[in-house]
């Protein structure tokens, strides 16, 4: 029990409660734009913002976030997952498993949490042309934009040359000179005028505008505006990118169907995480990987999109521009004749003995009779150490007649499994509210909001003469409205007769001493 002066009745500050550090980034579900926890925290006005959040049945869902704030200094962990999503926690921030939610320090590597298959906006902004999407993918990924050089592009595809210089002409007025170099092509970008003190560069400019500096490749990342684009806008975008660093080409394994190899390579980390995240927009999975060989320099990004389906879904909904591209009509043929593979994106292993077997024991069956109502053979425990695909978990469902595992099967998540969790430093923390599911997409991970559901509605009775003898408010008890959640509050000052152990209103010109108010109204029973 906590003990303040004025001995005042207040909520007690929720000091343990979960919370992320500031860099933490939530995808706005309107718009897209992707805003750090800290930036959200730091507003004047605490206005709600639509983010997502996941449902009771496992659905991804708009909710409004109602408020931001700072909860203080903590150690954090770093998280990390097989597909490479990071996030940073204190050690009681909980996580979705397929049992329920549970704090990061009681979570394993090998365990599996929520992340959501996909996000897409409802009211993107759109601020970027066709043109500017173009141009700007091409020259995050082979361009040079560097001060005191001159600006320039470079590709062994002829017609990306050919692209660049249509989109510079169409946008800046550029008239663009190509050089050719053994098998490779150099387009420079001149300014289409004479550059003096205070006039620069139309593609400094442009830059400067999206807010993004003139670095080196390892320090590229994509622009907020960007982000603010519709899915097909996205699409275009990544697809120019593709043409750049990405590859798309066959993986041929003896005694198997032939597949495809497609990944985004990059030195920057944030560009590869960027480029992940907008893949996630597109409604495609994709895995972040470190290659630090000792032959290069630095060490190189890998984005690659794994599995056959995934692997379609891409080459159908983004593409590759140029001729990378070429081989994507056959590539799309092949990848339909592949058996789908789910040892990755199936329902941990866990569920047979929270969802499954619950749902068996209301159905009154054997498991010898679950495995034949899913036209399967009866192999006794092994079948708990197995993870289950989403088909057979719609058949489950449907054979023990259980909602919760048709959820499952049809669930907006991906159970993807923890790697590692790392203690780091004492950090600035934050947290947030969110109506109703009380959890929200950060860092493409579903997290709980931990802070703030504790006490909805909290009802206190002060009176001040109990604490202070000598007050002059005698039997006035002030009523206080209090709560650990975004929203109206207040108090009203109310007579309490002892007598009758009752209140009634105060009359606004009333005296009211010691032997109680006479112009009190009608009691209100307590």
């Amino acid at each position: 029990m906590e003990q303040r002066t004025p001995q005042r009745p207040r909520l007690s500050d929720l000091r343990e409660s979960g919370c992320v550090t500031g860099d933490t980034r939530i995808v706005r579900a309107d718009t897209g734009e992707r805003i750090p926890i800290k930036t959200l925290a730091e507003r004047t006005v605490q206005s709600p913002i639509p983010v997502f959040a996941l449902g009771d049945d496992y659905t991804l869902q708009t909710r409004q976030m109602t408020k931001v704030f700072y909860s203080g200094k903590k150690k954090v962990f770093e998280m990390k997952t097989r597909s490479g999503r990071t996030i940073k926690a204190s050690a009681n921030h909980p996580l979705l498993r397929v049992d329920g939610w549970k704090r990061l320090d009681e979570l394993h590597a090998g365990d599996h949490v929520a992340l959501p298959r996909a996000l897409q906006t409802n009211a993107a902004k759109n601020p970027m042309s066709q043109a500017e999407l173009i141009l700007l993918a091409h020259l995050l990924g082979d361009g040079c934009v560097l001060p005191r050089q001159p600006f320039h592009y470079t590709s062994a595809d002829k017609e990306n040359i050919e692209t660049v210089g249509n989109a510079a002409k169409e946008l800046f007025g550029i008239a663009g000179r190509v050089v050719p170099q053994k098998n490779w092509y150099h387009l420079y970008l001149p300014s289409p005028y004479r550059l003096t003190h205070g006039r620069h560069h139309p593609v400094t400019e442009w830059f400067g505008a999206l807010e993004i500096p003139l670095v080196r490749s390892w320090e590229k990342r994509v622009p907020d505006r960007v982000f603010q684009c519709d899915q097909s806008s996205v699409a275009l975008f990544l697809g120019h990118l593709w043409s750049t660093d990405g590859n798309v080409s066959w993986k041929r394994i003896p005694g198997r169907k032939s597949s495809g190899n497609i990944y985004y390579a990059t030195s920057s980390p944030l560009l590869a995480e960027q480029v992940q995240h907008l893949l996630l927009r597109c409604g495609i999975l994709s895995s972040l990987r470190v290659n630090t060989s000792k032959k290069q320099y630095r060490p190189m990004f890998h984005v690659s999109v794994e599995g056959a389906g995934e692997q379609l879904r891409f080459l159908e909904t983004v593409g590759v521009i140029g001729k990378r591209g070429a081989i994507v009509h056959d590539m799309k043929r092949a990848l339909k004749e592949i058996v789908r593979n789910t040892n990755v994106d199936v329902i941990p292993s866990l569920a047979w003995r929270c969802i499954i077997e619950p749902a068996k024991e209301a159905a009154g069956v054997s498991w010898r009779e679950v495995s034949k109502r899913i036209d399967t053979a009866y192999c006794g425990s092994t079948l708990f150490q197995h993870g289950i695909g989403r088909a057979r978990m719609m058949k489950l469902a449907l054979g023990l007649r259980d909602q919760t595992a048709r959820d499952l099967a049809t669930s907006d998540v991906l159970w993807d499994r923890v790697v590692s969790i790392t203690p780091l430093g004492v950090e600035d923390v934050y947290d947030a509210t969110v109506e109703g599911v009380h959890n929200f997409v950060a860092n493409d991970i579903v997290i709980h909001n931990s802070l703030e559901q504790d006490a909805d509605v909290v009802l206190f009775i002060y009176r001040e003469d109990k604490y202070a003898p000598e007050s002059s408010t005698k039997n006035v008890a002030e009523i206080i409205i209090a709560k650990h959640r975004n929203g109206p509050v207040g108090s009203v000052k109310l007579f309490f007769n002892e007598a009758t152990v009752s209140f009634s209103d105060l009359a606004k010109d009333a005296d009211y001493g010691q032997g109680g108010y006479e112009g009190a109204q009608e009691p209100y029973p307590f």
